[in-house]
């Protein structure tokens, strides 16, 4: 176990850039957070993530560095990286024709993604996910399906949760999770964010409420997504996200912009109108 943490360690970059943790929180790489994962009968994920676990390449990629690293875990058929000249997803090859036809790296790069819109990327590969919003889960089935997937390596968990419910900084995020220590009632978060936060155990009830909270561009409650391989990659879903808050502001800040810009083009004319009329 020692080792297997000492692994992750010697992959990760270094500690003095990362971001302190708040007291209710407990790092892997500490003795009570090596303590924590021995004791867990939950841990199968963790050791099966360890040895693929992304940093995500910029601000708004932490879906596709979660993605990238459920997908090698799961060692479904990957494309050949030119670079290494073997068989991996990397940040580059995860976007191939239809998760273009999902969403580009582009619109990745500007907002990242929502919980279903990951979910649709994923589907563009062979697996299988199925997603849960917070909104629709207890804090028992939420610990129940912890402590029965996480205890599986034939599955995985991307949470999709807000930073700050769990005490650090406030952005939504998104990370693979590793093991469920049900005695202490902690779960270990894999942060893709590895220059920021390393592994982190969170206690499950913050975890849960950070996954309730209300994603603003999707209009629904953030959640997890439960990940499996599939034979082939199933395709988007296509199904169609709430109205989100944001948007709705945007369609009113467009219509009162078109309509004052429009009032002003009236308003201008009549002006001219009434100077010419002055004149002649």
């Amino acid at each position: 176990m020692a080792l297997a943490t000492m692994t992750w360690l010697l992959a990760a970059p270094a500690r003095a850039q990362q971001s302190a943790l708040p007291a209710d929180l407990v790092a892997l790489d500490t003795r009570e957070g090596e303590a924590l994962l021995v004791e867990s009968a939950a841990r199968a994920d963790y050791f099966h993530i360890a040895g693929h676990h992304t940093t995500q390449e910029t601000p708004a990629a932490c879906g596709i560095a979660s993605a990238v690293t459920i997908l090698n875990a799961l060692q479904v058929p990957a494309p050949l990286d030119d670079k290494l000249g073997i068989q991996t997803f990397t940040h580059g090859d995860f976007f191939n024709s239809c998760t273009r036809t999902v969403y580009t790296p582009e619109s990745v790069a500007r907002g990242g993604t929502t919980l279903a819109q990951l979910a649709d990327l994923l589907r563009c590969h062979p697996v299988r996910v199925d997603v849960v919003h917070g909104e629709d889960t207890t804090l028992e089935d939420f610990r129940k399906r912890l402590a029965e997937n996480l205890a599986d390596p034939t599955n995985f968990i991307v949470v999709n949760y807000l930073r700050s419910e769990v005490g650090q900084e406030y952005t939504g995020h998104h990370s693979p999770l590793g093991a469920y220590n049900s005695a202490k009632d902690r779960v270990l978060v894999m942060d893709v964010a590895r220059y920021k936060y390393p592994p982190t155990w969170v206690p499950t009830e913050s975890l849960y409420k950070a996954i309730r909270t209300t994603d603003l561009v999707s209009g629904r409650s953030r959640g997890y997504l439960v990940v499996a391989a599939a034979e082939k990659p199933p395709g988007p879903s296509g199904e169609r996200s709430a109205r989100s808050p944001l948007r709705i502001l945007g369609g009113i800040a467009a219509v009162v912009f078109v309509a004052g810009f429009g009032l002003g083009v009236i308003v201008g004319a009549w002006r001219t109108r009434r100077k010419l009329a002055r004149k002649a």
